[in-house]
């Protein structure tokens, strides 16, 4: 009787301990450690938080409530949600109250829609002015301000003030680079990529920004028409450049949109 007692007794124990072994199936609480959560889908810090969950205490701080949520095709929040976003960029409707998330916008899904509209993603080194002109005087403080996108643009990171959700750059890169810049120089290029940063970022449709190189008098005009939504939310824009020297005028026109690390690529 006596081993009888002691054999239950001892299964007892192990079965208590295994229940509390047992991986953290359910929700992300909003008491639990994020890097604590074994997700073996998701990077340290970031598990792959779905509807219901509570984000971590520090993404609902304001650097990373995203207030300019049409840039990147996301839907209007009702009234007491707002889109936060985590260092990888993905994106979360939360309840402003609580931090439950109400729905997700997950960067590797949006890389996939990418590549699959435009072929894939762009970075500096896909960039004309970048690979023909970073070793050249850069007038208009293109290169040193970040200004050219992809991961050019985004590496000040955490703790240098700016994230890949707030900090857009412009590459123009290939065939269409190359008609934009065509007869160029590296000067003139400075220029004139400011106000394609200028354009794209600002937001205002119809609106006209012009350059001047003071050294040889050329001049242009970059104009972005209307913004939309393309197929999968991504966020485009019209444009239209005219470039004037010699005295005679050069005009190109085309799309450009924004890719999931918020870097606006011109595509046509």
């Amino acid at each position: 009787m006596k081993r009888i007692l002691m054999a239950t007794l001892a299964l007892s124990l192990l079965s208590a301990a295994a229940a509390g072994a047992q991986p953290n199936q359910g929700r992300f609480n909003q008491d639990d450690r994020a890097d604590g959560w074994n997700d073996p889908d998701s990077r340290w810090g970031d598990p792959r938080w779905s509807r219901g969950d509570r984000v971590p205490n520090q993404y609902r701080q304001n650097q990373y409530v995203v207030t300019n949520w049409w840039d990147y095709g996301l839907r209007r929040p009702p009234r007491g949600y707002h889109w936060v976003h985590n260092d990888r960029n993905d994106f979360f409707l939360i309840s402003i109250r609580t931090g439950t998330i109400n729905d997700t916008f997950y960067r590797n899904d949006r890389n996939q829609n990418w590549r699959q509209n435009y072929s894939r993603n762009y970075s500096y080194d896909d960039d004309n002015y970048y690979r023909e002109c970073r070793n050249s005087p850069d007038p208009a403080g293109i290169i040193a301000g970040a200004l050219i996108g992809g991961l050019f643009g985004n590496t000040v990171g955490r703790g240098g003030g700016r994230t890949g959700a707030t900090l857009a750059g412009v590459i123009v890169g290939g065939a269409v680079g190359v008609a934009l810049t065509n007869n160029l120089d590296c000067d003139d290029r400075s220029y004139a990529y400011r106000t394609y940063y200028d354009g794209f970022n600002a937001g205002r449709p119809n609106t006209t920004y012009q350059w001047r190189n003071p050294r040889n008098d050329r001049r242009g005009e970059f104009r972005v028409g209307n913004y939309y939504n393309d197929r999968s939310g991504f966020r485009c824009a019209n444009y239209r450049q005219t470039i004037y020297m010699q005295g005679r005028s050069q005009e190109a026109r085309g799309v450009a949109c924004r890719q999931p690390d918020g870097t606006w690529a011109i595509v046509s």
